[in-house]
């Protein structure tokens, strides 16, 4: 073969090859790659800060409880005897012992809540009633020994005819207390200063006798 022949099947060849490469199928293209998945955020690192006044608990410790509420003292029972709803009616109450000597124009009624126990108080009742006007009406309870009165004298300063004044009074006896308690009333009138005594039995049972006629002087 000459070199002219070999030239050309040489260029035949590669003419050949250049058009089989440009009749070639070109591959397909490759599918597209997902998009990454969203990030989740994450939590925020700030710190809420405490209430006023409250001490924020160190990191990694668990917040303390709360701490129980505080039950309230027992209340003590007082030596006291509440007061009654109502008073008594003068019609069921006792009319008071007068002394011998006195001056004052009031009748005296009294009542008991119960019996007068040693070291147990008892609420006494008791009712002036003037038979005239007159000012400065007093009633109190005479203290003695072995008797404890907690309350103070019954003042009225302009008192009225047949109205009644009352008074709440505890009382509590001790083991050798007495069993009757004194009441001293006075009233100014306008012949001067009227007063008298009062008897009131502290038993059940034992009533007093009916208020004697008095003397003004």
């Amino acid at each position: 073969m000459t070199p002219n022949n070999i030239r050309v099947a040489i260029g035949a060849s590669l003419l050949t090859m250049l058009l089989a490469a440009c009749h070639r199928t070109p591959p397909p293209p490759e599918p597209a790659a997902a998009p990454p998945p969203a990030e989740t955020p994450a939590p925020s690192q700030e710190t809420v800060p405490p209430p006023a006044g409250e001490t924020p608990p160190p990191d990694g410790a668990e917040p303390a409880p709360s701490p129980a509420p505080t039950p309230p003292p027992p209340t003590e029972p007082s030596a006291v005897p509440k007061p009654t709803a109502a008073e008594p009616a003068l019609d069921v109450m006792h009319a008071a012992i007068p002394s011998a000597k006195m001056s004052v124009p009031v009748d005296l009624r009294y009542q008991l809540d119960g019996e007068a126990l040693p070291g147990q108080p008892v609420t006494l009742h008791l009712a002036a009633i003037p038979r005239v006007a007159g000012v400065n009406l007093h009633v109190s309870l005479k203290s003695v020994q072995g008797l404890q009165i907690a309350a103070g004298p019954l003042e009225v300063q302009k008192a009225s005819a047949a109205s009644a004044y009352r008074q709440r009074v505890s009382l509590t006896r001790s083991g050798a207390g007495p069993e009757s308690v004194r009441v001293l009333v006075t009233m100014d009138m306008p012949e001067g200063t009227a007063f008298g005594y009062y008897t009131v039995p502290l038993a059940i049972g034992i009533t007093a006798q009916k208020p004697q006629s008095v003397k003004q002087r």
